[in-house]
Order: structure tokens, then sequence, then C-alpha cells
């Protein structure tokens, strides 16, 4: 099937060396030919789909793996890829060519400083990449932080990857990570978005007595998903045939677009690993928590994420938590009702017209990390997240070109006459950098 899809690419055309990934992004004929024949959702070869890192390697060693890996078995890793995002100007003015091309964006990172005072460790979420992190990790690199990202088993190259993973393989590389940076570094931030968040809040609850630990950053975390049934993913995944949930066009060069169940199956173990009553049993680390949380979120539960910071916020086990700080996108009255009224909670809500949202209706789970100055997911952005009408070709063709509102893909927004554009940048950034800025202040020495 993979050697299928790749002659497919050949013939068409896909990968020359005069198109661009933005091209791809705006030729809806190209996108509606893509989610058809599932062009991108299969990679290069049938090799290991993780980086071996059995051997402890330096993290220099790891990122150079990492780049060789996205070179040989993701499909488009040579297309250039002009999208200038800051991090983007400040890896070129240290290792990165001038001329981008896909697995440059796709590959981790490391921002650095020229000292070992302090770094900022993120994990991605599940579909994700490291480019998720090119609007936070030029923030930390200009607080004085150097900035580390890793490539999660599976990612990086085309979805159908994820079904060749193990949950032990995440949890190998963020072991190695974690304990790379603590060795390294005077003083360590670790951060995650979405899943990755659920992995890194694991690792640590697994091992919570590390030295240099200072605080845990997440945005969007893992926590709960609103579907109940995510248990059930890793049997439907064991059925011949049944592999996906959602097929589309996977035309965002940084993301998978398509969702197999083995992807969710993932998630669930993560996520089983900081349920309330795994993190009622277990020992927590004694670090500050950031946790940035929207209550329309429709990808995870918010009421959960809002337990399992109660039950975080224990100061009988953990009295570093006068500094937890939750960033809340809706209504602070719903958090205060469960977390208390001393927790420190800065919460902010949209209205229609109003800068800094003016179209947006609310914020989405996916938004949240991505600055609106952003070139590719930002509010003047090429990329349209129309994921919610893959069994619409209509719907999905007009989301893509046509006029749209702009939100959370909630019921209510989506039964609205224009089609959604789920959000991908958040409106409130400059806000979530005052309120990062003012955590961090707190909780390093």
């Amino acid at each position: 099937m993979r050697i299928v899809i790749f002659m497919l690419m050949l013939i068409s055309g896909v990968g020359h060396s005069s198109e661009t990934c933005l091209d791809m992004v705006s030729d809806v004929d190209t996108i509606m030919a893509a989610k058809e024949q599932g062009r991108y959702r299969y990679a290069i070869g049938d090799g290991q789909a993780a980086v071996d890192i059995s051997d402890n390697p330096s993290f220099a060693t790891y990122l150079r793996r990492a780049n060789q890996w996205l070179k040989t078995h993701n499909p488009r890793a040579h297309t250039p890829c002009p999208v200038n995002t800051t991090t983007v100007q400040l890896l070129q003015q240290q290792q990165l060519p001038a001329n981008t091309q896909v697995h440059h964006l796709l590959s981790p990172f490391e921002l650095r400083q020229h000292n070992n005072d302090k770094v900022a460790l993120l994990f991605h979420g599940l579909t994700d990449s490291p480019f998720s992190y090119h609007s936070l990790a030029a923030y930390f690199y200009r607080q004085g932080f150097t900035v580390r990202t890793v490539l999660l088993p599976g990612h990086g190259s085309a979805a159908a990857q994820l079904q060749d993973v193990e949950f032990s393989q995440w949890q190998q590389l963020a072991r190695y990570a974690i304990n790379r940076a603590a060795n390294e570094f005077d003083q360590v931030v670790i951060g995650g978005y979405s899943t990755g968040a659920a992995l890194a809040m694991a690792e640590l609850i697994a091992d919570p007595h590390r030295a240099n630990i200072r605080a845990l950053m997440l945005w969007s975390p893992a926590s709960e998903p609103h579907n109940k049934n995510g248990w059930l993913a890793k049997w439907i995944d064991r059925v011949p045939f049944v592999n996906w949930i959602d097929k589309d066009a996977d035309i965002d060069f940084a993301k998978y677009e398509s969702f197999p169940f083995a992807a969710a199956a993932l998630a669930h173990q993560a996520m089983s690993r900081i349920s309330q009553d795994a993190l009622t049993e277990a020992e927590l680390p004694n670090i500050p928590l950031f946790v940035v949380q929207s209550e329309v979120d429709t990808t995870i539960d918010a009421r959960a994420t809002l337990n399992m910071l109660k039950v975080w916020h224990d100061p009988q086990k953990r009295p570093q938590t006068r500094h937890d700080m939750l960033v809340f996108y809706g209504q602070q009255q719903a958090a205060k009702a469960l977390l208390g009224a001393a927790f420190d909670i800065r919460s902010y809500s949209c209205q229609r017209g109003q800068p800094p949202c003016e179209d947006v209706i609310d914020i989405s789970h996916i938004g949240v990390v991505n600055a609106p100055q952003h070139p590719y997911y930002g509010r003047q952005g090429l990329y349209r997240n129309c994921g919610s009408y893959l069994e619409d070709d209509a719907r999905y063709r007009q989301c893509k070109v046509g006029e749209v509102i702009v939100g959370e893909r909630s019921a209510a927004n989506l039964s609205q006459q224009r089609p959604l554009k789920r959000l991908t940048y958040n409106p409130f950034y400059a806000q979530l950098k005052q309120d990062m800025s003012a955590f961090l202040a707190r909780v390093m020495q």
C-alpha cells in the first residue's frame, strides 16, 4: 500500500522541487485529491518508527539521528518550506540553513544559550511535531532559557506510523530527555502540550525526586477526553482492516490530520497514568504547576483538567502549591468553585468584535500555544483546520476557501450557517506571556 501511495505521489508531481509546503495548503484541488487518495497518510519505507536512543546518546547526537530519520521516512521531507517563524530565525542564527525544508521544521531542536543555567524541555502533543512550539520556544529563549524539544516516536513522518509504536517507546524518550536535562542544567522547566503534557506529568510522577526540576508547565493538558470510551481503541485497533478513526488530507506539513485507532490507544495509556485515582495514590513531585485550559475545549474535558489540578494542588503533599497558576479561557467562577478562592486563576473570554478576539468566538484546544503573528497557524496564516467536515466534501471545500467562522469545534459553532475553521492561534497570547513570566518569576531561583 505504501509503495502504491508513493508512486501516486511521483506520478502526480507531489514533492517536485518547485512546489512548497505552502502551495499545498492553498490549492483546494490538491487538498481534495490528497483527502481522497491518502497520498500523505503513509511514510516512505517500513522501517523503525522511532529514533534509536538505547545507547543514551548526547542530545546533539539525538538531534542528528532524528533529522536523518525524518529525511528517510517523511514523503515531503525535502519539500521547500519557507515558514519564517521567530524560532526559525533564531535557529538560523545557530545552525539551521537559510533555505528551510519540511524536515528542518519537523525536527526536534535546541535553542542554545551560552551557559547551563536553565533549560525548558518541551513535549509536543499527539499527531503534532516540535513545530507546534515555535511560538513558545522563542518566548522561553528570550527569557534566558536554553530550549529543547523532542520528537515522539511515530511522529514527523506520516499518520500511519502511529500504528507501529508502543507506549513504552514514548516513556523511554521522556525519561531520556528529562534525565539528560536534569543532569546537564542547573534548573529545568518541563513543558507539555496536550498528550505531551500527560506524558511529561506521568514521567515526573514515576520519579518524583529528580533534582533540579523547578516547574511543570502544561498547555491544554490531556487529562481526560470527552469521549469516555478511549479504552476501547486498543481493542478496535486489533480488528483487521479497521484502522482509522479519521481520514483527512494530511496537507498540514507539521501535524497529522488523519487519526488511526492506534493513536487513540496511545493517548489513553498516557492519560490513564494521570487520572484522578492515579494522582490520588501517587507521590507527587513537590514542584509548582502552571496550566492553560479552555473551558470549551472539545478534545479534552475541561472539568477533568480542573479535577486533576485540584488533586495536584494539595498543600499537605506539596508545600510548593502556593505557586500554582491556572490560565483559564472561560468563566472564572466555574474554576473558582472547584479550586477555591485562594487559587491563582487568570481568566479570559472572547467578546465577538472586541479585541483581541475580533472575529474569534472562543478558544480551541489546539490554538493556545500559537501566537496570532504565527506565519502559518496565526491570524493571517494560510492553513485552515477543517477536519469537522470530513464526511461532507462540499462543506469541507467551503471551509478551506470560503467565508468561515473561527473558534472551537463545538456543536453550537458547527450549527452556524458558515462553516467553522477551528482556531489555530491564541488571541490572548500577549496576556499568556505575561502570566508565564509572572509564574516563572516565582519559581526560578
